[in-house]
Order: C-alpha cells, then structure tokens, then sequence
C-alpha cells in the first residue's frame, strides 16, 4: 500500500515533468517514483522528464541504477530525460560506479534542464506594489467567507 510518506512529489510543468529528489531516498520510495513517473508520462504524453538532484546529499549503487533505468524506460516511450542538480560529490559518486546514463542527459540547473526540453522563460520586471494591485479588503472579506462555509 502506497504512503505519503513513500511519495516523491511528480510535478507537471508545461507539458514536462519534474521530479524533485531530497534527502534519503529509501528502495522503496525509488520503487514507487518509477511507478508514478512512467503512469504519468503514459497518461499525459509528457515532452520531457527533468530529475533535479539538487537536494540529494549521496546517491548509492540502487538509487544510481533506478534513475539510469527510469531514464531508459521514459525514453523507450518517447520521452527524453535530464538530470541536472547534480553535486560535484554525486557527480564523482556516479563516475565511480560506472553509472550509464547514456539515456539521459545532464545540466547544471533546472533551469537549464528545462532550456534542453525546449521550455523558454520570459520574464517581466513586476513593481512590488504592482503584485497585488487586484487584492482590496473586499476580495480578502470574500476570500474569507467563501473558506468559511466551504468548512
């Protein structure tokens, strides 16, 4: 049985999807992030698969071996996968293990693992008074009530 505690989040972005790694991941959350990241992309033909290691403190020979598989297996559906975040202790880790992540490919950042998959950004300079020119004490007063009687 699947647990929250067992989840890794599998966020849809923009027709991608990113996968965000942290801390320890045990073999049986890596079992359950292959099962919801290949369901995912049957289920939405996602453009891309971004895995951010960012916040990975080490990655050990399985968890090395399940990110190189879900790789092969998103690309086997036409999906092609970057792995970027990746820390110059990870990055020493996996030469060493030998890991083949041919199937994939690397970059430093999100946001340049985005850029890979063909996700532009356009930025635009917002006033910070400007954030919140809609917000008035009678759309807080509506807000308010609306989660009032949703309870």
């Amino acid at each position: 049985m699947k647990t929250f505690e067992n989840r890794i989040p599998v966020i849809q972005l923009w027709q991608r999807i990113v996968v965000p790694l942290q801390g320890d991941v045990t073999d049986e959350t890596a079992a359950f992030l292959v099962d919801d990241v290949l369901r995912t992309i049957r289920d939405t033909s996602a453009a891309g698969l971004v895995i951010d290691v960012t916040g990975m403190w080490t990655m050990d020979s399985h968890l090395c071996h399940v990110i190189a598989n879900l790789a092969a297996a998103a690309r086997l559906m036409g999906t092609p996968t970057v792995i970027c975040g990746m820390s110059a202790p990870i990055a020493m880790t996996l030469q060493t293990m030998g890991a083949d992540f041919r199937l994939a490919q690397t970059a430093l950042t999100l946001e340049d693992a985005l850029e890979r998959l063909g996700v532009s950004a356009v930025v635009s300079e917002l006033e910070p008074d400007d954030a919140f020119d809609d917000v008035t004490p009678e759309t807080i007063t509506s807000a308010a009530s609306f989660a009032k009687s949703a309870d």
